[in-house]
């Protein structure tokens, strides 16, 4: 079978429409923040992956309370869906296994 790679354009698509895309694409994300940065809810290192220090409070707070309540408010989805727009660039690397977290965590 053929490796597909996504375009930054479907992601920004799919993002468009699909709240449960928004919500797996914030976590995915997450999952790139360093532990320290995770439980204090901010972006220190400075490794080019994982949130923004300007948008790491809200959306780890975001991804807490979606892996808690399995769902996000309508306000919340609106700032939700925003801020994974402007990680397309890193969702894109992480949906077609340009880096995967364990790759990741041994580079450093």
């Amino acid at each position: 079978m053929a490796k597909v790679d996504w375009t930054r354009e479907e992601l920004k698509a799919m993002l468009l429409k699909s709240d449960h895309a928004v919500c797996r694409a914030l976590v995915a994300i997450w999952n790139f923040q360093e532990l320290d940065e995770k439980g204090m809810g901010q972006s220190h290192h400075q490794n080019k992956v994982g949130f923004s220090g300007v948008d790491a409070e809200i959306c780890t707070n975001l991804v807490d309370f979606y892996q808690k309540a399995g769902f996000l408010t309508p306000k919340q989805m609106i700032i939700a869906r925003k801020k994974a727009l402007k990680y397309t660039r890193q969702l894109q690397k992480i949906a077609n296994k340009e880096y995967e977290t364990a790759d990741f965590i041994r580079a450093l």
